[in-house]
């Protein structure tokens, strides 16, 4: 079996517009590259993110990603596995 997927992670802080607080933000993504990673979190998230803020998680890698039937590789080979937003006062 093929594991050409990697996983990365994003952990940002940024200014947030509720009245001067910060937002942290926490996205564990498996893509078969950062470049791929940071354009899905941009068109999902509607994000700002370039691929050097994502770290890669080594010897964690995936299999293909398939469509629900199993069949049909997906296009864009990536997906959002846990997402989170806290914010810090």
């Amino acid at each position: 079996m093929n594991y050409p997927n990697k996983t990365f992670v994003l952990d940002i802080e940024k200014q947030s517009e509720l009245g001067g607080t910060r937002r942290r933000q926490f996205v564990i993504i498996v893509a078969d590259s950062k470049e791929t990673a940071a354009m899905y979190i941009n068109d999902k998230l509607n994000g700002n993110i370039i691929p050097n803020e994502l770290t890669w998680l080594m010897d964690t890698n995936h299999p293909t990603i398939y469509d629900q039937t199993g069949r049909k590789p997906l296009e864009v080979q990536a997906k959002i596995m846990y997402n989170t937003t806290a914010i810090i006062s």
